[in-house]
C-alpha cells in the first residue's frame, strides 16, 4: 500500500457554499457526536453503480458502529457541519480533487474543513459485444462472433470466462465495475476498526464508539499488487447472495480485466481448435498420442503444424482489433504433458530436462514464435503464457523471448515454500525466467484448495499466513499480481470451507495492499477481534496448526493435538459469538477426526523402507538390474502373503532409490514356471494387464493418496490415479519401465518422475504431486505381485493387508529418503 499526503487545505467559499449556506458554523471535526450525525454523504445526481453502493456502505457501517444514520443525498443540505463526498461530482471538482492517476483500485482519502472526500475511479462496465448475455444466448453470440472473424473460433469473452458470469442481478453489479471510491470506504471503515473475515455478520467485527471525528491525515494509496484476483470457486460473485458478494468486495480484490483480459493466464489456445468444424476439415492441427489424433473434447494441439500457427496468429490479432483487450493468453490447456508423436515433432522434447523441462524448448518455442508474429502488428498489445506443467522451466533453444510476452508462474506457496531448499528453487526459476523476458511482465497463479472434499487435507485447518507474507514480500515489484483458485463448498452445512481458509485469504488480500505490513500485527489483532476471550487459545491452535497441518492427515499425535488446542478455545469462548466461529472450524475438522480413527486402526506397526539417493545417470532401465548401483545399495526387501504375512511359493523382492527427483524401482519376480508366464497384454494402458501376471507400486506422497503403477513380464504399464476411490486412467505420470525374463525369473526396473509439491494444484491430469519423502513428510506405500495361473493366484505384498486387495492405503508402509 503506497501512502502519499495531500495538502488538506481548500477554499472555505467552496466549502461554505457547499455544506453549510445559510446554517449557523458547527464543529466540523466530527462524522458523528455524542452518537447524533453530525455529516451527511453527498455523491452525484447520478452516480455510477459502485459508488451508489459506497453510500450505502459507509451508511450502514457508520450506523452499526455509533448509532447514528448519515443521510445520503446529491447536494449539500447545510443542516449538518461535514460533508463526506464519496466518488466523482461537482462538489470534488469545485475542490480540484480528481480520480487522476488512481489505477487499479486505488483511492484517496482526504480530510478537509468540513469535508470527508472518498474517491478513486468507479467506470461502470460496459461488456463488449458480442458477448453471450446468459447461456441461451451463447449461438447468437457465436454467430456474430463468427460473422466478424470469418473463421470458426472459439470465443474469447465466453469460451472460458463466461463473461455474464461477472454480473449480479441480485445486488446490480458487474464484477468488473471500477471500486475505488467503494475501498476507500473500505478503508475508512477500517481505519474505525471494522473488521470483515468471513461473509456475513458472524464474520465481521465493528467496535462500539459514540464519537467519529474526521481523519487529521490526507492519503493516496495505491496497492502493491494490480490484479487481485482470489477465485471463488462456486461461490462466483454472478450467484452469490449480498453477504458473500459484500465479503468479496470488502478484501479490495481486482480481476484486473484492463491488464489481462479475459482469464488471461490459461486455456488461451483452445480457442483456436476447439470447434468441431475445425476438427472435421483441419485433422493435422492435432497432435498424435498413441497413434490417434487428439480431437476428442476440445483437441490436444500439433505445435508443429504450420496451417494451426496461422490460425493462432490470426485468432490473436482479431482479439486485439474487435474487442480492443490488452492480452491474450496463448497457452495450452491443462493436460498438455505429452509430446505429439507425429514427424514433424521428433525430437522436440527435452527429456533430458526431467518432468518440469521435458516440454519447455517445444511449448514455449511455439509460443515465442506466436508472440512474435503478433508483436509486429499489435506491438502495444501483450500475449501470455504460463510457466507451467511439463514446460515450467525456461526454454534453452530459444534466446531472449518475445518483447510482447508476459508469463504466468504456476505455484502452490503453501505446499512449496514451507522448505528453504524448495523456496531456493522457486526462487532461482523466477530469476531465470526474468532473464529471459524483455517485458519484466510476470503474474502469479496460485491454489487455497486444501479444504477440498478427497482430498487428504479435508477438514485439516491449513493455515500458512507467514508462507503468504515471505512470498508476497518476495514478489512486490516483480509480479504484478495473482489469481488464486479457492475452494467453496456447495454444501456448507456443518463444513465451512472458509472456517480456516478465511485467515489466508484475510492475509493474502491485506498485503496485496501493503506486501511490508506487520503480519504479527494483523494476527494478533485477528486473535482479539475475532476470538475475543479465548484469543490466547486460539493463537496457539492456529499457530501450532500452522507448524504441523500438513502432518495432520496420517499422525494421530498431532490430530490429538490440535483437537486438545481446540477444545481448550470451545471452552474459553463460551456460548457467545466467538464460541460460534470455534464451533464453525470444530465441525469443519470432522474429516480429519474420522480419519484419525482410521488411521489409528490401520497404521499401526507398518513396515518402513528408507531409500538411498544416488544419480540418474547410474541407471539404465533395460530390466535386468545389472547396474552397479543395485549392488552398491544392497537394500533387498523380501514380498509377504497378503493375507497371512507368510513367505509366498514365488518369492518377489525389490529395491528402491531416489534420483534427481525420481523414485527408481528394482523387482526381482522368481517363478517355478517362468516359461509359462500370464502375460495378458503388451500394450501399456490396457485393462487387460490385471488378467494376468503383474506387480504393483502403489504411492501415497503427503499431498495425493494415492497412485496406482501396474506394470507385467512384458513391461506394459498402466498408471492410475486413485484418488478419492476413483479410477482415472486417463491421468498421465511420465513413468516408465522395463522387464526382462529369465530362466526362473523375471525382473522390472520402472522410473517414476516426480513432478513437484503443488503439481496436483498446477495440472491434476499429469505427474506425480509430491516432494520428496522425507522423516518429517514420509509417503507410504505398498508393493505387490499378482501371479497367476489356470488353477491358482498367487498374492504377496512389502505391507499385507489380510484381505485379498492390494488397494487398503491404511495398511501401506513408510517410505523415506535418506
Amino acid at each position: 500500500m503506497k501512502t502519499s499526503k495531500i495538502s488538506t487545505r481548500f477554499g472555505m467559499t467552496a466549502l461554505l457554499a457547499g455544506c453549510m449556506l445559510g446554517q449557523p458554523v458547527f464543529g466540523a471535526s466530527y462524522i458523528v457526536k455524542d452518537g447524533q450525525p453530525q455529516a451527511e454523504i453527498v455523491i452525484s445526481a447520478q452516480p455510477p453503480r459502485m459508488v451508489k453502493l459506497a453510500a450505502e456502505e459507509l451508511q450502514a457501517g457508520i450506523e452499526k458502529i455509533s448509532g447514528a444514520r448519515l443521510a445520503v443525498t446529491n447536494a449539500a443540505s447545510g443542516t449538518v457541519p461535514v460533508c463526506v463526498y464519496i466518488g466523482q461530482s461537482r462538489h470534488t471538482d469545485s475542490l480540484k480533487i480528481s480520480a487522476d492517476g488512481l489505477e487499479n483500485g486505488a483511492f484517496k482519502i482526504i480530510p478537509g474543513a468540513g469535508s470527508l472526500t472518498l474517491l478513486g475511479r468507479d467506470d461502470d462496465f460496459v461488456p463488449p459485444e458480442p458477448y453471450a448475455h446468459d447461456r441461451a444466448d451463447i449461438p447468437r453470440k457465436l454467430k456474430k462472433w463468427d460473422e466478424l472473424t470469418g473463421e470458426k473460433w472459439g470465443n474469447p469473452i465466453d469460451q472460458y470466462f463466461n463473461l455474464f458470469k461477472q454480473y449480479n442481478r441480485a445486488v446490480d453489479l458487474w464484477q468488473l465495475d471500477g471500486c475505488g471510491s467503494l475501498n476507500a470506504v473500505h478503508e475508512f471503515l477500517r481505519d474505525l476498526g471494522v473488521r470483515w473475515y468471513m461473509p456475513g455478520e458472524l464474520g465481521e467485527y465493528v467496535p462500539k464508539m459514540k464519537d467519529i471525528p474526521l481523519p487529521e491525515t490526507a492519503r493516496t494509496v495505491h496497492p502493491d499488487f494490480a490484479v487481485r484476483d482470489l477465485h471463488q470457486g462456486i461461490r462466483q460473485f454472478w450467484v452469490a447472495d449480498r453477504d458473500e458478494v459484500m465479503w468479496q468486495l470488502r478484501l479490495g480484490l481486482n480481476m484486473g480485466f484492463d491488464l489481462i483480459g479475459p482469464k488471461g493466464h490459461g486455456h488461451g489456445m483452445v480457442p483456436v481448435h476447439s470447434r468441431e468444424e475445425v476438427k472435421a476439415a483441419h485433422p493435422e492441427y492435432y497432435a498424435i498420442w498413441g497413434g490417434k489424433r487428439m480431437t476428442a473434447s476440445e483437441g490436444k494441439p500439433c505445435l508443429s503444424s504450420t496451417g494451426l500457427f496461422g490460425q493462432h496468429v490470426k485468432y490473436a490479432r482479431a482479439v486485439f482489433d474487435i474487442y480492443n483487450l490488452r492480452m491474450v493468453s496463448i497457452s495450452p490447456a491443462d493436460g498438455y504433458a505429452t509430446l505429439c508423436q507425429c514427424e514433424l515433432c521428433r525430437d522436440k522434447g527435452s527429456p533430458g530436462r526431467l518432468y518440469s523441462g521435458q516440454m519447455s524448448d517445444y511449448v514455449w518455442g511455439y509460443m515465442d514464435q506466436v508472440a512474435r508474429a503478433v508483436n509486429k502488428t499489435h506491438p502495444d498489445h501483450r500475449v501470455s503464457g504460463l510457466v507451467y506443467s511439463t514446460y515450467r522451466l525456461p526454454p534453452e533453444k530459444t534466446g531472449q523471448m518475445s518483447p510482447n510476452l508476459a508469463i504466468y508462474f504456476c505455484q502452490c506457496r503453501a505446499n512449496s515454500f514451507d522448505e528453504p531448499e524448495a523456496r531456493r528453487k522457486e526462487l532461482e526459476l523466477r530469476k531465470a525466467w526474468l532473464k529471459k523476458l524483455p517485458s519484466k511482465e510476470v503474474y502469479v497463479y496460485d491454489y487455497y484448495l486444501h479444504a477440498t472434499p478427497g482430498r487428504p487435507t479435508e477438514g485439516v485447518p491449513a493455515y500458512f499466513p507467514r508462507i503468504i507474507a515471505e512470498d508476497l514480500r518476495s514478489l512486490k515489484g516483480v509480479s504484478r499480481g495473482e489469481f488464486v483458485e479457492v475452494h467453496r463448498s456447495l454444501d456448507e452445512s456443518g463444513y465451512h470451507t472458509l472456517a480456516a481458509n478465511h485467515l489466508n485469504l484475510y492475509v493474502t488480500s491485506r498485503l496485496y495492499w501493503n506486501a511490508d505490513q506487520d503480519l504479527e500485527g494483523i494476527l494478533e489483532e485477528y486473535y482479539d477481534k475475532f476470538y475475543g476471550p479465548a484469543a490466547k487459545e486460539m493463537k496457539a491452535f492456529v499457530e501450532y496448526a500452522e507448524a504441523n497441518w500438513k502432518k495432520a492427515s496420517r499422525d494421530v499425535a498431532v490430530i490429538d493435538r490440535l483437537m486438545a488446542l481446540l477444545d481448550a478455545a470451545r471452552k474459553a469462548a463460551g456460548d457467545t459469538v466467538y464460541g460460534k466461529r470455534i464451533e464453525i472450524l470444530h465441525n469443519f475438522t470432522r474429516p480429519m477426526r474420522e480419519r484419525r480413527a482410521q488411521l489409528e486402526l490401520g497404521r499401526k506397526d507398518m513396515p518402513r523402507f528408507r531409500a538411498n539417493v544416488c544419480s540418474k545417470a547410474d541407471f539404465k532401465l533395460d530390466g535386468r538390474l545389472d547396474e552397479p548401483i543395485w549392488d552398491k545399495h544392497k537394500i533387498i526387501i523380501p514380498l509377504r502373503e497378503l493375507k497371512t504375512g507368510s513367505k509366498p511359493q514365488n518369492e518377489t523382492y525389490f529395491r528402491a532409490l531416489w534420483a534427481d527427483d525420481s523414485l527408481y524401482f528394482g523387482l526381482l519376480c522368481l517363478d517355478d514356471d517362468a516359461q509359462n508366464l500370464n502375460i495378458a497384454t503388451t500394450r501399456s494402458e490396457d485393462a487387460n494387464i490385471w488378467r494376468g501376471d503383474f506387480v504393483e507400486i502403489m504411492l501415497e506422497t503427503h499431498s495425493h493418496s494415492f497412485y496406482q503403477f501396474t506394470a507385467n513380464p512384458a513391461g506394459a504399464l498402466t498408471d492410475t490415479d486413485r484418488k478419492n476411490g476413483a479410477v482415472n486412467t486417463s491421468w498421465n505420470s511420465g513413468a516408465e519401465c522395463a522387464a526382462f525374463a529369465g530362466s526362473n525369473f523375471w525382473s522390472l526396473e520402472a522410473r517414476v518422475p516426480i513432478a513437484g509439491e503443488g503439481q496436483e494444484e498446477l495440472d491434476a491430469m499429469n505427474g506425480v504431486s509430491g516432494r520428496r519423502p522425507s522423516e518429517t513428510y514420509p509417503w507410504f506405500f505398498n508393493l505387490c505381485r499378482q501371479r497367476t495361473r489356470t488353477n491358482a493366484t498367487e498374492r504377496s505384498a512389502f505391507s499385507p493387508t489380510g484381505t485379498d486387495s492390494f488397494q487398503d492405503v491404511l495398511k501401506f508402509g513408510e517410505l523415506t529418503v535418506k
